[in-house]
C-alpha cells in the first residue's frame, strides 16, 4: 500500500510540475514566423486555408446561426457581402511571408500576423508611417 501512494503522490506531482499541452493551449496558438519558415508551400495554403473556414465558419456562428441549414444560409450570404478575412489563401500567404520576411517579426504569433495583415489589405493606409 505504501508503495503505491508513493506513486500516486509522485504521478500527481509530474501533473503538477510539468503542464499539459491541453492546459497550456492548443500548439496552433504558439505557432510564429519561426514555423511559418518551416512550412512547405502546401502546409502553407493548408494552414490558410483552414483558417480562413474557420473565420467564416465563427462568423456565421456569430450572427446567431442555430443549426447547420442556418449556417449554410448565413455562409451563402456573407460570400456575397464580405467576410472579416475576405481574400484567397494565396493573397494571405504571400503577405505573411512578408511579414516575416523582417527578423524582428518572426517571433509574433502567426494568429497575430493574419488579424495584422488582414488590417492593412483592408485598409492599405494602415500600418504606413
Amino acid at each position: 500500500m505504501g508503495i503505491r501512494r508513493y506513486w500516486v503522490a509522485a504521478a500527481a506531482g509530474l501533473c503538477i510540475l510539468v503542464p499539459s499541452r491541453e492546459i497550456a493551449g492548443p500548439a496552433w496558438l504558439g505557432l510564429n514566423g519561426l514555423d511559418w519558415q518551416r512550412f512547405s508551400p502546401e502546409a502553407k495554403q493548408a494552414y490558410l486555408a483552414g483558417f480562413l473556414a474557420g473565420s467564416a465558419t465563427a462568423e456565421a456562428l456569430d450572427a446567431g446561426t442555430a443549426d447547420s441549414a442556418g449556417l449554410r444560409l448565413r455562409l451563402d450570404s456573407l460570400s456575397r457581402s464580405g467576410f472579416r478575412f475576405p481574400f484567397s489563401p494565396t493573397v494571405y500567404g504571400a503577405r505573411v511571408d512578408d511579414f516575416y520576411w523582417y527578423e524582428n517579426q518572426r517571433s509574433l504569433p502567426l494568429w497575430y500576423t493574419l488579424w495584422e495583415v488582414n488590417n492593412r489589405l483592408r485598409d492599405p493606409s494602415n500600418g504606413r508611417q
